[in-house]
């Protein structure tokens, strides 16, 4: 068979639907077979990697090794760069990722050195990907920020597609949801516009995750359904696999043991045949966890088990810890106090070399009550007063996170009016550049030159117009973030108070069963100290201010008799605020609330028919 149509044969092959790869691969080695051209055969064998990757690890590394040898045989070192490519793809699918990272960072200087800036940039993307793997977030980050200017210079839209997927998922793990899900939405539309299906499929089962942080598992589950349709229409069992070990996982969350069991099982199944060894490391501690949930310790902790022992040889150090913690837990729940003690400490002494204040909060605490089970009263309570520690430092973080989420909205809305700002004024500067240019050319006829003065004068004003009006919305933008931050602190205020209440009940009746109540009395002083903190309503109050303005003036002008306490009512109620979030920044019960504010009512002579917070809002 001619050289040009075999290439033009292996073309048609690849660009047929993806879910007929064994046909496709059957075909290509059809054309392998019938040629003598070493690079052709090389090339092929390199698409028959590309089909077999995700079904066929064997098959797949068995051709790359053939065709790098043949490129070497045959000193055609064009095609060296997608061989290192395939190879470091090949090496993450089966978890050895210094072995990926080895290739993937020899690609790169092969295509750079090529002069090839799409491919090293395509390349480059794959290394960022192995840096959010291994918690570099910042790095994968910026990798992936570098690409996105590449890729919209050369108009690639699937990678431009692919690149705000990444970011979504980085963004994800670092807990900043809404922008994690903004970006997969980019990512959804741009691979929807191109009709690339394998691509939707992983931004549906990404958005899924999301929703899965968020604790909307319902949500969850429906995306990750038609995630999974298009993966099973496309034959991809890899990614089959991990649908079900996420559909699975909602399905835990809300009580659907069946339903998850089934799940867990075929992601195990289809991962085992697969040899996709952090899946498998998954399906098993998820079944360790249903096995909990039934109450059936012995048997989660053997699933368990097999699950660390995976994630250790694959050294994820996060999915570590998460796996020995709920091995403690399991322990523990079957009163093998000394085995969970063991496990419980493993997991904190990863969750430290990893600083994951989530990890040490419930470890410790966990640990706290094993060692009062085996009458450790002393060491049980440093642990537990650990467990305020890091409790304490997760809350913080959680606030210092969500602030930082509006910042980063904040500062890319304003990035983005900047640019708009920009093409503006290039577009003012072309503009006048003409202008000029005509007004040599029409000096000479007077009355041509009265009508482009008028047209000048007339787009000039236009032009004044629209910065004005820009200048309103970035105004307008910039009081929509003081209104969010004076939501995000009010939520925070309240969830602090909750979540001190429920700490000092607990030392409340742990103080009951303990000898030692000075350590407990003291713990419950500082927890009255914190509820009764004015400085969090100081900080709420000058930002509710900043917002709201004269509205504390226009209160008092009006109803001279209102208290500060009613006034702070009168605060919350403005911004719409439920009756337990306005108790919980008060400190006091939703009965009190309900007192308090009829009392306000009949101070403000407000009837039946009207509405005290409509009133508020007026204001």
């Amino acid at each position: 068979m001619p050289i040009i149509k075999i290439l033009f044969v292996s073309w048609l092959i690849i660009t047929c639907s993806y879910a007929q790869n064994s046909k496709k691969i059957d075909s290509l080695i059809n054309i392998i077979n019938e040629t003598d051209v070493d690079t052709t055969k090389a090339i092929n064998y390199l698409w028959i990697a590309e089909f077999s990757m995700y079904n066929d690890p064997k098959l797949t590394i068995e051709v790359i090794n053939k065709a790098e040898k043949l490129y070497e045989k045959t000193n055609y070192t064009k095609q060296m760069g997608k061989v290192y490519g395939q190879k470091a793809n090949y090496y993450y699918r089966q978890g050895k990722i210094d072995s990926s990272r080895h290739y993937l960072s020899k690609s790169v200087v092969f295509f750079l050195k090529q002069q090839d800036t799409l491919r090293a940039a395509n390349i480059r993307h794959n290394i960022g990907i192995l840096d959010h793997y291994q918690g570099k977030t910042d790095s994968a980050l910026e990798i992936m920020e570098t690409n996105i200017q590449v890729f919209k210079n050369l108009n690639d839209s699937l990678r431009l597609g692919n690149t705000y997927h990444m970011i979504g998922s980085i963004f994800e793990s670092k807990g900043y949801y809404t922008i994690a899900l903004e970006n997969m939405l980019k990512a959804l539309k741009i691979h929807r516009a191109v009709k690339d299906d394998f691509r939707i499929a992983e931004d549906l089962s990404q958005i899924g995750s999301n929703y899965q942080a968020l604790e909307e598992h319902q949500k969850a589950i429906e995306t990750f359904t038609e995630s999974y349709s298009i993966f099973n229409k496309e034959e991809n069992t890899q990614k089959i696999a991990f649908v079900q070990n996420a559909i699975g996982f909602s399905n835990l969350a809300l009580n659907k043991y069946d339903a998850a069991e089934k799940n867990f099982n075929l992601a195990l199944e289809t991962s085992i045949d697969q040899g996709y060894k952090a899946n498998i490391a998954r399906a098993y501690v998820n079944l360790g966890n249903l096995e909990y949930s039934k109450h059936k310790y012995t048997k989660s902790l053997d699933f368990l088990t097999k699950g660390y022992t995976l994630w250790e040889s694959i050294s994820s150090p996060n999915s570590e810890a998460d796996a020995l913690f709920f091995m403690g837990r399991a322990a523990l729940a079957d009163k093998k106090y000394q085995k969970s003690i063991q496990f419980l400490n493993k997991s904190i002494q990863l969750g430290d070399s990893i600083n994951d204040p989530r990890i040490l909060s419930k470890a410790y605490l966990h640990k706290s009550i094993a060692l009062e089970n085996l009458n450790y009263y002393k060491e049980s309570l440093e642990n537990f007063k650990k467990t305020k520690v890091f409790s304490d430092t997760l809350f913080t973080l959680e606030n210092r996170k969500a602030t930082k989420e509006l910042q980063i909205i904040y500062e890319t809305e304003k990035k983005e009016q900047q640019i708009v700002l920009q093409k503006n004024e290039i577009n003012l500067l072309e503009q006048k550049v003409k202008i000029n240019n005509l007004q040599r050319i029409l000096l000479v006829v007077g009355l041509v030159v009265l009508l482009l003065i008028f047209s000048l004068s007339f787009y000039a004003f236009r032009q004044k117009i629209k910065h004005n009006r820009l200048e309103k919305e970035k105004v307008a933008n910039e009081l929509a973030f003081k209104k969010r931050e004076l939501t995000t602190h009010a939520l925070h205020l309240a969830k602090k108070n909750e979540v001190l209440e429920e700490v000092k009940q607990k030392a409340k009746n742990l103080k009951i069963s303990e000898n030692n109540s000075n350590d407990y009395h003291q713990l419950i002083q500082t927890i009255n100290f914190d509820l009764q903190d004015d400085n969090n309503w100081e900080k709420f109050s000058r930002y509710f201010e900043q917002v709201h303005t004269n509205f504390n003036s226009n209160v008092k002008n009006k109803y001279p008799n209102v208290t500060p306490n009613e006034l702070r009512l009168l605060a919350l109620l403005k911004m719409n605020l439920s009756s337990k979030e306005i108790a919980n920044i008060l400190n006091i019960s939703p009965e009190g609330i309900k007192k308090a504010r009829y009392r306000l009512r009949k101070k403000l002579n407000i009837t039946t028919e009207e509405s005290l917070q409509d009133l508020a809002i007026r204001l």
